[in-house]
């Protein structure tokens, strides 16, 4: 008896063990996950505007930074709670692979405009949303790409938690942010005020911010720079700037994102 009493262990282990079922993010990777512990069945699952095309090849597309590391590849799985009102709360990140892909994640989805909320009996109910974001490094020279785009297509109007916060893109806007004097005095600011952190240094560095409705900059970024500490330089050189008159949609003063680049010579 003495001799069975280790193989019954053990078979009881492997028993209790086969029955925990693997997370979804490793037993199917591109799965959406859509669940509620008090609501196990819903009429209408919650959605994205314009559906999951929108939400993948507009919205993150159009959004998410890709991390400047070179051959980097895989996925960020993550989270929410899509609210009443369509808001997303309670972002987490299930799993990522560095780099801060993790926390660019929930900077984006926390740009997210409203969902349609599920329904169940006729009612809005809350409901956890988890779905991959599939991430690719690139190279210095790529990041350019998010400049170029930024300042050519309007990306979504981005909502935070009520429409006071929307920030919008240049493109399209009625009134455009204006520095102080002009685009001429802005290149002449940077100029006078950027100091080249490394002697017959060249090149450009480009920087995103939100010109805020009383025109200062915040959220201030860099996309791409020339090493030697160019992108710490410009977005010193940014938190210097004076208020800009801020733009404008719908007769209402808005935040506006803007990119710009700066030389370095």
């Amino acid at each position: 008896m003495k001799k069975f009493l280790p193989l019954i262990l053990i078979c009881f282990v492997q028993n209790t063990f086969s029955q925990h079922k693997e997370p979804t993010i490793k037993s199917d990777p591109d799965a959406v996950v859509n669940s509620s512990k008090n609501n196990s069945r819903v009429d209408s699952q919650p959605e994205f505007p314009g559906g999951p095309e929108a939400l993948y090849n507009d919205f993150i597309k159009n959004n998410y930074r890709m991390p400047i590391v070179k051959n980097l590849k895989g996925k960020v799985y993550v989270s929410f709670m899509v609210e009443t009102n369509g808001t997303l709360s309670d972002i987490k990140i299930l799993r990522d692979i560095g780099y801060g892909t993790g926390e660019e994640a929930i900077r984006v989805l926390k740009l997210s405009p409203r969902w349609t909320p599920a329904k169940r009996n006729n009612k809005y109910v809350r409901w956890n949303y988890s779905f991959p974001i599939t991430v690719k490094g690139i190279d210095s020279a790529e990041s350019l790409e998010f400049y170029n785009r930024n300042n050519n297509n309007p990306i979504a109007e981005v909502v935070r938690e009520d429409e006071e916060n929307q920030v919008y893109n240049t493109a399209g806007l009625e009134v455009m942010p204006e520095f102080p004097g002009g685009q001429e005095a802005l290149e002449r600011f940077l100029k006078d005020n950027y100091k080249n952190p490394q002697k017959d240094l060249k090149g450009r560095v480009y920087a995103t911010f939100i010109i805020e409705k009383d025109g200062s900059l915040s959220d201030i970024k860099i996309l791409r720079d020339i090493g030697y500490g160019t992108g710490a330089e410009a977005i010193r050189v940014l938190k210097l700037s004076p208020k800009w008159s801020p733009g404008k949609q719908n007769n209402k003063v808005v935040r506006v994102l803007k990119a710009i680049p700066i030389a370095v010579d």
